[in-house]
């Protein structure tokens, strides 16, 4: 990708018309004019630019000559991070920039490398009422948007609907609890060795979160801090319960272990779509369940909800915004970059919905994103619980406390290691956690 500049297009304005002419058509001299410059808007994400990003810059590329956007990945992992964070210190390169992660994002604002985007709403037209429902009130900063989030994400389990039907299994309800769930696993595992099929798959996350996942849905996705931030709640009753539970599911052959997961590289489109487990987490498998020529097969996907701890659990959080797009503090043309944003929001989540993006604007109604998602595959799905589920959500949660979210993530990575490979109980794991990170917490604050 290029660097960020103003295109003089003279010259190539001048060949253009006289190939035009060839072809019995001409362009005005204030045409000409006009076209003479183009602000070329840089625009860096971190999936595959055949994901969705090219048609992006395709689409938008054609509403104003005199406005262009160009795309660079960068992979979303420690290297491709840093390469981003630099850029942004060092200069105006980047105009737009997208971020997955929560507690970079934090930083990234913490740095001054973001831009206050409602301080351009009214110069684009921009009514972040019209667009958003009221959670997005959580992700204000000291009074303004840094912000805004393009993808909704549901936490969400993907089930293979034959093993259910051959089991005599019914299928998950939308409230079903852990134990409702935990007799379901138990009756879908089967086999051993190479014949074997889990019950329940998750992937290899670090920071505890095989055991932690189920968690959220309870408490948010500010589960490990106090109300007011100011130390953590790790080594607690709630966080003891489903360690517990991980372990024991792990224990009778229910879910495969951390450590297997991760020396083995297992994935979950793969252990679901190969049969080597009937449920799976991870809303990014629904396109992996489209792509039938990597991953040939002829039964049908449902989708359940996580499930609540217990039947008096009041809240079940699966909802949660991502893919947030930031303008550059350094840009050149903030006023374009949040133009482009307003349009990638609102209309060019088209060209990304297909690849298992669901748009966070409510301008996208129900049956516009099933189409987009889904498309002429809906024969894959059991389209029901696709929309009810999968589409709908439940309640939202937005992770507001970051204070050494960084540090503290590496904490519970190594001490949940500990508990997973067996050399440390769970009491003194929650108990070590629980120390280092709220030391971390007081040296930054």
């Amino acid at each position: 990708m290029k660097t960020k500049k103003i295109i003089a297009l003279g010259m190539a304005a001048a060949m253009v018309a006289s190939l035009v002419a060839g072809c019995g058509s001409s362009r005005s001299e204030d045409e000409s004019e006009k076209s003479s410059e183009a602000v070329v808007l840089q625009w860096w994400g971190s999936f595959p630019e055949n994901m969705g990003p090219n048609q992006v810059c395709e689409a938008f590329n054609k509403i104003d000559p005199n406005l262009q956007v160009e795309y660079t990945r960068f992979v979303n992992d420690d290297a491709g991070n840093t390469k981003l964070d630099v850029s942004l210190m060092s200069d105006s390169s980047i105009d737009v920039f997208l971020s997955l992660n929560d507690v970079l994002l934090k930083k990234r604002i913490d740095n001054g490398f973001a831009y206050p985007l409602d301080e351009l709403f009214d110069d684009v037209g921009f009514n972040i009422e019209e667009d958003y429902d009221e959670a997005i009130e959580e992700k204000k900063i000291d009074g303004h948007y840094y912000s805004l989030p393009a993808k909704k994400m549901t936490s969400m389990i993907l089930y293979n609907k034959d093993m259910f039907d051959e089991n005599g299994i019914p299928y998950p309800s939308a409230d079903w609890t852990y134990e409702e769930f935990l007799d379901t696993a138990k009756k879908l595992t089967k086999g051993e060795g190479n014949d074997k099929v889990y019950g329940y798959f998750f992937p290899g996350y670090d920071s505890g979160q095989p055991a932690t996942s189920m968690l959220v849905g309870k408490l948010g996705a500010d589960w490990m801090y106090s109300e007011d931030g100011a130390s953590t709640q790790i080594d607690t009753a709630d966080v003891e319960d489903v360690t517990e539970k991980y372990l024991e599911r792990v224990e009778e052959g229910i879910e495969p272990s951390y450590v297997d997961v991760t020396t083995q590289k297992m994935e979950p489109a793969n252990m679901l779509l190969t049969g080597k487990a009937a449920m799976v987490y991870g809303d990014w498998v629904v396109r992996d369940v489209k792509d039938i020529s990597n991953y040939p097969h002829n039964f049908k996907v449902g989708f359940a909800t996580m499930p609540r701890l217990s039947e008096d659990q009041e809240s079940n959080y699966t909802t949660s915004y991502t893919d947030d797009m930031s303008i550059n503090s350094k840009s050149e043309h903030p006023e374009e970059a949040m133009k482009f944003i307003k349009w990638y929001i609102e209309e060019g989540m088209d060209y990304v919905a297909p690849f298992a993006r669901i748009p966070a604007c409510k301008k996208y109604d129900d049956e516009k994103v099933a189409s987009l998602i889904f498309g002429d595959q809906e024969e894959l799905f059991d389209m029901e619980s696709a929309k009810s589920i999968y589409l709908a959500g439940t309640d939202f949660s937005i992770r507001k406390n970051l204070t050494a979210a960084t540090e503290i993530n590496t904490i519970l990575t190594e001490e949940f290691d500990k508990v997973f490979a067996g050399s440390q109980s769970v009491e003194e794991t929650l108990q070590n956690a629980q120390k280092r990170a709220d030391e971390k917490i007081e040296q930054e604050q």
